[in-house]
């Protein structure tokens, strides 16, 4: 029996490769072996998401990648961050990125930036803009820096000119 982490490089080779199907395959294999193994569960559910389009069973892998990871693998919080957004399952992603939030190397540019597009889906246009002014202020990479700040322009000319003053 091949050694989890092991198989978990194969996975990581065959996505870098776009074999999608191998490293599904992969991550399937390692989860026969440890149910536990998180990073698999967030790898399966970032495939679902974005290459199988089945977004039940996404949900399902980041939920397991959490509760097996807890607190150990943070990009697991922003991917189920994402999809819980895209779906507007607003609440549920709030508590995801807070607790994304409170483990240690966390990416809080892009939670805050998640939690400002909570505040922009329900207008509340100046919170939004707050959120993504701390994410830039957090944010060590210019390409998504330069997105925050065309983010903060998009939201200011949805407010009115009264929103603006206070």
């Amino acid at each position: 029996m091949q050694d989890v982490e092991n198989l978990f490089l194969e996975v990581s080779k065959a996505i870098d490769e776009r074999d999608m199907s191998g490293a599904k395959d992969l991550l399937e294999e390692i989860l026969s072996i440890d149910p536990g193994y998180g990073r698999a569960h967030n790898h399966l559910g970032w495939i679902y998401e974005t290459k199988i389009k089945d977004f039940d069973r996404a949900k399902q892998h980041y939920s397991l990648a959490i509760k097996f990871c807890k607190g150990t693998y943070p990009v697991a919080y922003v991917n189920y961050g994402y999809l819980l957004i895209e779906f507007g399952h607003f609440e549920e992603a709030e508590k995801v990125i807070e607790e994304g939030l409170n483990t240690n190397g966390a990416d809080k540019s892009t939670l805050n930036y998640q939690k400002g597009k909570i505040a922009e889906h329900r207008q509340q246009y100046k919170m939004a803009i707050n959120y993504y002014q701390y994410a830039q202020k957090v944010c060590f990479n210019k390409e998504f820096f330069t997105l925050l700040e065309s983010e903060i322009n998009r939201v200011k000319s949805k407010m009115s000119f009264w929103e603006k003053l206070f």
